[in-house]
């Protein structure tokens, strides 16, 4: 696995000391626009998903909290024909490791957080047997 150095595309070796078995992310929502072509920090082609989520009160679980969202990055080798065809309203599931991305937008730049992507599936959410416990 690599990983990218100060944004620049060089790539280095994910050190050895680096636990494997940790930072895994399941995802599930609705797409609230559709895809969109990008560039990953070490300038590979991915395709960039928002996904839309209601999150529950912790405390009322049957009440609304608020609505999130989250960025998934899809890199090209794992996309294919079915990303190409998901359109903004599509239920999906994306897994993944967590990452931050800087992004723009309204003219703010922030550190946003990202899914980069090894599963993705639409349609309903239906958990993949193996991901959770």
């Amino acid at each position: 696995m690599t990983v990218s150095r100060n944004g620049e595309g060089r790539r280095t070796r994910l050190p050895a000391s680096a636990p494997r078995d940790i930072n895994h992310a399941v995802l599930t929502g609705t797409l609230s626009a559709d895809p969109r072509p990008c560039r990953s920090p070490s300038g590979d082609p991915v395709t960039l998903l928002r996904v839309e989520f209601p999150v529950a009160d912790p405390e009322r679980p049957e009440m609304l909290w608020t609505w999130a969202s989250c960025l998934v990055e899809v890199p090209t080798g794992r996309a294919g024909r079915d990303v190409e065809e998901l359109r903004g309203g599509v239920p999906v599931i994306a897994a993944g490791q967590l990452s931050e991305r800087w992004v723009i937008e309204d003219g703010h730049t922030s550190r946003r957080g990202v899914i980069v992507a090894a599963l993705l599936k639409s349609g309903p959410p239906e958990m993949p047997e193996g991901l959770l416990p």
